[in-house]
């Protein structure tokens, strides 16, 4: 989840074909030990080739609650975001293939109460061409979703809203789909989200450490989520059973391969319902449950998955590599790390970046704080320092440090946000994935 937006969405990479090779290991390596020491990433990242695991690494700290650091490992276990909706897909598909279900049923069968349940597919739902309006992204108040909710308070936030589109005259992301085929799946077969997890994937193909339905750090070995300011510092994220089916799983790097592997391979759905999830209409970005991941003519698929404090993708492509990334501290570029690692593998020119942050004086800052507003769109930002830090947030949203780029430009990795500052104007423009916005100091 992305603010939480697309990212509850996915991540397009810059990839090279290549054929089986030998991995460069040490490369991999260097990499990855330049973000530890330079406090750019934490977080657990694998590599397979034909179903093998070729190459793990995992850097940083799962929880650095008080004087007790633990050291991140392979099984430290991230909350993976949206990659939660390949495995709802999933289950819808293999309840399609049972014939208990079909992509034409109506959601009025089961949710009358929606706008336009009449009309709206399970297909709609699961290629996000529903029209329903998103229940997390949908709000201004941001913090809503941190806090619990019942189910009924969740579903009157989807039948409470508009809808964006009529069912099928567009592509737009919406969480809201997920949730209700998360509610159908527990109607149709009497159990919970939880158990379907445990009894029809998990330990169908072994999945050791893959769980669902776990509230906020119910577990010990669960990754806290973090943001670098002059520190790690601990934030609130998601409260995740309000995103059952979603984007509240938690698990591995390794497992989510393994899961990747053998939806490909027919062992969790049938051969014919993979080809389904995996059908991208025209210029649409989202199948049914995958999302396109295109290099160079060729497309790969998978899918990305961001909360406030994780941020995840899993990915597979025709010559059969797969990686998997899960991320709990992002002071660099997510989508970097992953570019990164398959240049190593594909053997690609790369280089080790220069990680080494900007210094600059706290009273650098003072001429850029303040709030700005923007015509453009509903949405304040008022900066704030914290030391030679500066801090931005939002209109209902948490505060945040942007990264020095010089006295009058600053950077927000995780989310791919650019800053920069006119003070003889007053302005401040922001750049984020290819859209630019002006701001100016009330």
């Amino acid at each position: 989840m992305k603010k939480i937006t697309a990212s509850l969405v996915a991540v397009f990479i810059l990839l090279v074909s290549a054929q089986a090779q030998e991995i460069d290991t040490a490369k991999l390596d260097s990499f990855f030990n330049a973000l530890s020491a330079n406090n750019r990433c934490m977080g657990s990242f694998a590599i397979s080739q034909k179903g093998k695991i070729i190459y793990q690494k995992s850097i940083g700290y799962s929880s650095l609650e008080g004087n007790n650091k633990i050291p991140a490992t392979s099984v430290t276990l991230y909350r993976i975001g949206s990659m939660t909706k390949m495995f709802t897909a999933t289950l819808i598909f293999q309840l399609i293939d049972e014939g208990k279900l079909s992509l034409d049923t109506k959601l009025y069968k089961y949710f009358p109460q929606m706008p336009n349940a009449e009309k709206i597919t399970i297909e709609n739902l699961l290629n996000h061409t529903s029209g329903l309006a998103d229940y997390v992204n949908d709000t201004d108040n941001k913090v809503w979703i941190t806090t619990p909710h019942t189910k009924a308070e969740l579903l009157q936030s989807i039948a409470g809203k508009k809808v964006h589109f009529e069912p099928g005259a567009e592509q737009l992301y919406c969480n809201s789909g997920y949730l209700l085929l998360g509610y159908i799946l527990e109607d149709i077969t009497g159990k919970p989200y939880n158990k379907l997890i445990k009894n029809r994937i998990s330990g169908k193909i072994g999945l050791q450490h893959t769980f669902s339905s776990k509230a906020n750090e119910s577990e010990n070995a669960e990754a806290r989520p973090y943001q670098r300011i002059t520190s790690w510092v601990k934030i609130r994220d998601i409260y995740f059973p309000n995103i059952i089916g979603v984007g509240d799983m938690l698990s591995t790097p390794t497992d989510m391969l393994a899961f990747i592997n053998a939806l490909a391979t027919g062992k969790l759905v049938k051969p014919e319902s993979y080809n389904q999830m995996r059908a991208f209409e025209d210029q649409y970005t989202f199948g049914m449950g995958l999302t396109r991941v295109p290099f160079y003519g060729k497309i790969g698929v998978g899918h990305g998955g961001d909360t406030y404090g994780s941020h995840s993708v899993t990915s597979r492509f025709d010559d059969d590599l797969s990686f998997s990334s899960c991320v709990n501290g992002a002071n660099y570029p997510v989508n970097d790390i992953s570019i990164a690692i398959l240049s190593i593998f594909y053997h690609r020119p790369f280089n080790i970046p220069d990680l080494k942050q900007v210094e600059i004086k706290s009273e650098d800052l003072d001429a850029h704080l303040g709030v700005y507003a923007s015509k453009q769109i509903p949405l304040k930002i008022t900066f704030t320092k914290q030391g030679t830090v500066l801090m931005a947030q939002a209109t209902g949203q948490s505060k945040f440090a942007l990264e020095t780029v010089s006295k009058d430009k600053f950077k927000f990795n995780a989310d791919d946000i650019l800053v920069e500052f006119n003070t003889d104007k007053k302005e401040m423009i922001l750049k984020q994935s290819g859209r630019t916005t002006i701001f100016v100091r009330e």
